[in-house]
């Protein structure tokens, strides 16, 4: 499992399922077809995504989506982000505006369940009740080669000022994310 089979996994899901909504099964089903270390190769390497794109700008972009936007919300916008595929994904940490030319619908930006692929892609595999204990010592004990997370990151080019803050002053969003503001009626 590397960076380009993960991201097949998900458009592959998306394909089968008809839309983002509907993967979550299909995208579960076929990790679960694989060994134990590529389904955990497969959660390390969403929770590299994850954190490489917890950054204030793109926050912003939920905000304008979501109405608002909690920690746990952040979270899973960025669920939703990823499962919109590699292209989408990256334009977004490129300019987190882009995401207007999805044509998002009001709150509808978040994807909770993507958190949980790994794991239950695992417990499937394994014909096991859900053991979160059991799954994340696994992945905590598994380790990406440095090389392959080097790779990855290179691969990102974020948007200027991507970590600006704007959470005490909302009236910064209409400068950070113009082109979502005016689809949102911000």
């Amino acid at each position: 499992m590397d960076s380009n089979k993960f991201w097949e996994l998900i458009d592959e899901a998306r394909t089968i399922a008809g839309s983002w909504e509907e993967m979550y099964d299909p995208l579960v089903a076929k990790l679960s077809e694989y060994s134990d270390d590529e389904i955990l190769r497969w959660g390390k390497i969403f929770n590299l995504y994850q954190d490489l794109s917890y950054k204030d700008r793109l926050w912003a972009a939920a905000y304008v989506i979501n109405g608002g936007c909690s920690d746990d919300g952040f979270d899973y916008f960025r669920g939703w982000l990823t499962a919109q595929g590699k292209d989408v994904f990256m334009s977004a940490l490129r300019d987190p505006d882009s995401l207007v030319e999805i044509e998002p619908e009001d709150g509808e930006g978040e994807f909770e369940e993507m958190l949980s692929v790994g794991a239950f892609a695992y417990f499937k595999k394994h014909n096991m009740d859900p053991d979160y204990d059991l799954y994340f010592g696994k992945l905590e004990a598994l380790a990406l080669p440095l090389e392959e997370i080097t790779a990855i990151e290179a691969e990102i080019t974020y948007a200027e000022k991507i970590d600006l803050d704007w959470s005490a002053d909302e009236s910064l969003l209409k400068e950070i994310v113009p082109k979502l503001c005016s689809f949102f009626e911000w």
